[in-house]
């Protein structure tokens, strides 16, 4: 089966699913609210009113529930997953996925190219209903920055990952209990994202001057604009853990050093 075979499948799966989610709403509305207008004449005026309407809500919800779940950049079969976290049909028509780098387009949506609440699209380079325009290595394994822009040319979502992030990420806070009989599962290490792009911290290690380092899992991330959390022994939803059964602050540490997954220098923090 070729490649335009499985797009036109994969396109005719997501455009029934789309409409026939539609047509529900679409249906409980006239229901509710278009049996209790006067006549045909208001009926139509509502009808096309409720059309324009949910058409603004779906084109305003796009941008805030699509986003760059993970870029591969590891191996032959480079790929860029798209997610959409939002509970609409979202029609990826024209969109795009921009490498920021060159400007180069890596790949515009086709036409009935749906993403469904909690599904998630994979562009790639081999044997995919999506595939990018080149086959050959697309990414800077030093750092690189992908977008993935709305058909009007609009920003939706940024990724960013190696060199491309050093600007972006900081250690803005170190929890260190020094006290005798101190609860060390409260010592944490605090990272800020100040950048409106999500941050790919696969294999980025956290060091610790005399004491234990943490590298972070493949997948790992963090949000645009929020903050992210390591603690000595202690788990938390969105959280991270040295999984240490001692502290992992010693009385000679004075500083913490955070390194990308080539160990060059991100961040530096230094304390008394």
């Amino acid at each position: 089966m070729n490649f335009e075979t499985r797009q036109n499948i994969a396109n005719e799966i997501w455009l029934t699913d789309a409409r026939s989610a539609l047509d529900k709403v679409h249906q409980q509305i006239k229901t509710n609210t278009l049996s209790a207008l006067p006549n045909l004449q208001n009926q139509r005026h509502a009808h096309g009113a409720i059309q324009s309407y949910w058409h603004s809500c779906f084109k305003l919800m796009a941008p805030l529930q699509v986003q760059i779940d993970h870029v591969n950049t590891l191996d032959s079969n480079e790929s860029i997953e798209i997610k959409n976290t939002g509970p609409a049909i979202i029609d990826l028509e024209n969109w795009r996925i921009e490498l920021v780098d060159n400007g180069e387009t890596l790949f515009t949506f086709p036409r009935n190219s749906y993403i469904k609440p909690s599904q998630i699209i994979k562009v790639e380079q081999q044997q995919s209903t999506f595939m990018f325009n080149k086959l050959s290595p697309l990414f800077n394994q030093h750092g690189c920055e992908v977008r993935l822009v709305d058909s009007e040319g609009s920003l939706v979502s940024s990724w960013i990952n190696g060199r491309k992030a050093h600007d972006s990420v900081i250690i803005s806070h170190i929890n260190h209990d020094s006290l005798t009989g101190r609860d060390e599962n409260k010592d944490h290490i605090e990272l800020i994202n100040l950048s409106t792009s999500w941050v790919d911290l696969s294999g980025w290690t956290i060091c610790i001057k005399d004491g234990p380092e943490f590298t972070f899992p493949h997948l790992a991330k963090i949000e645009p604009c929020s903050e992210l959390r390591i603690y000595a022994n202690r788990i938390e939803l969105g959280s991270f853990s040295f999984d240490s059964a001692s502290p992992i602050f010693q009385l000679t540490t004075s500083a913490v050093a955070l390194l990308d997954k080539n160990k060059q220098l991100v961040n530096e923090y230094h304390f008394a």
